[in-house]
């Protein structure tokens, strides 16, 4: 009798340390700049209009960009993380150029068991060209198999979003000067 509870308290203990490390959440701290191997916005075969940045705005509602699972997605570091990727863009100067604004209305990413989606959409505002002042709505995205919530996995994720982004910009930044 003796030797059998012990072991249901054992059991039992064993239990609700499983349960208890099976509910406790990873935390993704934010992103990472994209590094030197993350694609370009557009080929090298098209040459690009030059343009700067006047300035992001960002009007999420919330700085957090999703729950992944039991993994937290931290919005620490996003602000940067943009500025960056749109700075990677072919024809991007600091200098004096046309200059566009981003206005940043969401930012996420979620999952549904196997498979995830991450999520940008910014409104941009181009300077004035022969047609006038334009702004448009942006939504990159990158829906991909989910294999484990991991940071990298989850980064990989954004970085495709971005790049999808900065391709669907850098085309009609193109469009508008060659037009």
């Amino acid at each position: 009798m003796r030797h059998s509870r012990g072991r249901r308290a054992a059991c039992a203990a064993l239990a609700a340390l499983l349960l208890a490390s099976g509910c406790a959440s990873d935390r993704v701290a934010g992103l990472r700049r994209p590094g030197a191997g993350a694609p370009q916005g557009a080929t090298a075969a098209t040459p690009a209009c030059a343009f700067s940045l006047g300035g992001i705005d960002d009007r999420r509602d919330a700085q957090s960009l999703g729950q992944m699972g039991r993994t937290h997605v931290d919005g620490a570091g996003f602000d940067e993380w943009l500025r960056n990727g749109i700075a990677s863009m072919p024809g991007y100067t600091p200098d004096a150029a046309p200059a566009i604004r981003i206005t940043v209305l969401k930012a996420y990413v979620h999952g549904l068991l196997t498979l995830k989606s991450a999520n940008l959409v910014v409104r941009v505002q181009f300077p004035p060209d022969a047609a006038g002042a334009a702004t448009r709505t942006y939504r990159g995205f990158d829906d991909s198999m989910n294999w484990s919530s991991s940071e990298s996995e989850i980064q990989q994720a954004f970085d495709a979003a971005l790049h999808n982004l900065t391709v669907q910009i850098g085309a009609d930044l193109n469009k508008r000067c060659r037009g």
